[in-house]
């Protein structure tokens, strides 16, 4: 019976006031508070009223800690566009997956978003192209009444649009919403699968079904490419927090000679080393390696009087290294200090914060701050931000969560 009434009608919520003008601003999340609170926890949608009109269609998640609920639609009969659910879905997956096969980035790389959530207008879902494999991760448990939907209606667009050969077998779903679990493939029989991307002319290893993480970050994929110039002309790059390596596997091909990766896990750091054994055209003689945290491998770096034309810094927004519990954006008093030690003059220093509760206003100001209380010999050259494949909306600074700081020091 209740089955029945949630397919045909939806209970209408007034909003609080400050959620309202957000909404009206462009952006798409409804976070708990004493009205959200009151959401009835089996709708699936609710009817957003301003003074009892209704002036929004959200899609409901009642076990997110924080987001309550995302928006489906801030205009039409909100009544019918939840009957019509499914034929809106499947036409927005078609507009997103149909963006990206008339963009240029396709011919330099292999791997890229298909999907990336609110930027798509499909709240809380990215979809991964990675060579041929499909990775969805889901961040809100209201997509568990449709995953196969989903997963049918977007195998059916690549394919139609893409001119794909994609099967059950090479879709991946994930999880994000609260168990840190690793993908899981749709065909039952198979546990995980080691396969190649590539990307600007360099191979990678990826993982999908054994980690949480699959071994490489797709949003930094634009900012590699807009690095380019800059990075070729380099003789030496540190690659700090560098996880398997993209950023100094990327350098190695473009010619630089001298290339540090520092990472506190020896595991990530293996990866690394299998990423580079899997390009015979880099020379592994240039590279080193450094098993230690950030702040000790800056230290040994400036005792051996060493010195950088580029170094990268792209901490996790927050971690531990089983001793104390550290936050990137507060790290970087003592981390830049460290940072200047070793980077030559005209040198480059690419700092990035990779949260959405910190703005770039935010990040701009506290290593300014930094410079100044510190006297060091930095200037702010640029801003680097999410882009291609990971569209993001006006009025919603969350959905921007890569925010990039380029620097020279001018001694």
């Amino acid at each position: 019976m209740y089955q029945q009434r949630q397919r045909t009608h939806s209970k209408t919520y007034e909003l609080h006031p400050i959620s309202i003008k957000q909404i009206q601003k462009g952006h798409p999340w409804v976070t708990i508070d004493q009205y959200s609170e009151k959401f009835h926890p089996k709708e699936r949608f609710i009817i957003a009223s301003n003074r009892h009109k209704p002036f929004a269609l959200l899609i409901h998640d009642p076990n997110h800690k924080q987001v309550r609920a995302r928006v489906w639609a801030t205009h039409g009969n909100f009544q019918k566009q939840i009957k019509s659910f499914k034929n809106d879905l499947t036409a927005r997956i078609k507009t997103a997956i149909t963006k990206r096969t008339k963009s240029d980035y396709q011919k330099e790389r292999d791997h890229y978003y298909l999907i990336f959530a609110e930027g798509d207008n499909i709240p809380g879902v990215l979809v991964h192209y990675l060579a041929g494999e499909i990775l969805i991760q889901f961040y809100m448990d209201f997509w568990n009444q449709y995953k196969e939907f989903f997963i049918q209606t977007l195998t059916r667009a690549i394919n139609e649009i893409m001119q794909e050969d994609i099967d059950f077998d090479n879709i991946w779903v994930q999880s994000r919403s609260e168990i840190k679990a690793p993908a899981k493939c749709s065909d039952f029989n198979t546990s995980f699968r080691n396969i190649e991307v590539s990307e600007f002319g360099v191979k990678y290893k990826v993982t999908l079904g054994k980690h949480y993480d699959h071994g490489i970050y797709t949003d930094m994929a634009s900012i590699r490419s807009r690095l380019k110039d800059q990075i070729s002309k380099a003789n030496s790059l540190l690659n700090l927090y560098s996880y398997t390596g993209a950023f100094s596997l990327f350098a190695l091909n473009e010619g630089v000679c001298d290339v540090t990766s520092v990472d506190l896990s020896e595991k990530y750091l293996a990866w690394l080393d299998e990423n580079i054994k899997l390009n015979k055209q880099l020379k592994s003689e240039q590279h080193r390696l450094m098993a230690t945290s950030t702040i000790e491998a800056l230290k040994i770096l400036k005792k051996e009087n060493k010195g950088f034309d580029f170094i990268i810094s792209d901490p996790p927004s927050s971690s531990s290294d089983g001793n104390k519990k550290s936050n990137a954006l507060n790290d970087y008093k003592e981390v830049l200090p460290l940072i200047h030690n070793v980077t030559n003059t005209k040198g480059k220093v690419l700092l990035f914060i990779n949260t959405h509760k910190c703005s770039l206003k935010r990040f701009e100001d506290k290593i300014k701050t930094i410079i100044d209380q510190k006297k060091l010999s930095f200037k702010i050259e640029s801003q680097f931000y999410l882009s291609q494949d990971c569209p993001h909306k006006k009025g919603f600074p969350e959905g921007s969560y890569l925010k990039g700081l380029l620097l020279t020091k001018n001694d």
